[in-house]
């Protein structure tokens, strides 16, 4: 299956983000990508299934936690 990465900011938003999906039964894993791949600098990110994405995305927004792009890996 194809795996997509969420970029966060920090490694507490990823945390944040990280509990609030598994609430939602959407597993994450916190990776920190390769800087080649995220020109604005995140530093860590969330690794998911590509069918997750949109789902997690309305799930941050509601609860307010920022994120940045998606990346694929």
């Amino acid at each position: 299956m194809e795996r997509r990465i969420l970029t966060m900011t920090s490694q507490t938003l990823a945390i944040k983000a990280k509990r609030v999906l598994f609430r939602y039964g959407i597993s994450v894993k916190i990776v920190r990508p390769s800087p080649r791949l995220t020109p604005r600098g995140c530093a860590f990110g969330l690794e998911m299934e590509m069918y997750q994405i949109s789902r997690a995305i309305d799930i941050l927004e509601e609860n307010r936690i920022p994120f940045g792009e998606i990346l694929g890996i």
